[in-house]
């Protein structure tokens, strides 16, 4: 038997092998015209807080990333949303709420801020550091 198919109303015959690659390039094609969506920058990107969103949500209710999202975080709990995240115990025993100074600090050496803070970001500039701060207020 040939092992080669024929179908119906084509008089040419064409190898299993487009029975599986066909679906593929169709599925292909299916997610090229929908690139826009995964290469969409996350809200915030172009603040000056966008160097946050590679890890951070900043918008009210947005996705969870690999770390806590930042919408509401002056003046709220320190360690929030624990059910989900898992803070280190550095954190989790400072207590208390984000502060704008609490914030600088630990935005300029968390290990200093927090000893054993998981949080290896340093943002060295003082003037960058209150811009983040600044925008990160108005969200709320």
């Amino acid at each position: 038997m040939d092992s080669r198919l024929k179908s119906p109303g084509f008089t040419g015959t064409y190898s299993p092998w487009i029975c599986l690659l066909l679906p593929a390039v169709l599925f292909l094609t299916s997610q090229l015209a929908m690139a826009d969506t995964f290469t969409e920058r996350p809200w915030g990107y172009d603040s000056v807080a966008g160097d946050c969103v590679v890890c951070h949500s900043l918008e009210k209710g947005g996705p969870f990333r690999v770390a806590p999202n930042l919408w509401g975080i002056v003046g709220d709990e320190k360690a929030r949303d624990r059910a989900w995240y898992n803070y280190s115990p550095a954190l989790v025993r400072l207590g208390g709420n984000w502060s704008e100074e609490d914030l600088d600090l630990f935005l300029t050496d968390a290990a200093a801020f927090a000893p054993g803070s998981t949080k290896s970001i340093r943002v060295r500039d003082p003037e960058k550091r209150a811009e983040i701060i600044e925008f990160l207020s108005e969200l709320d």
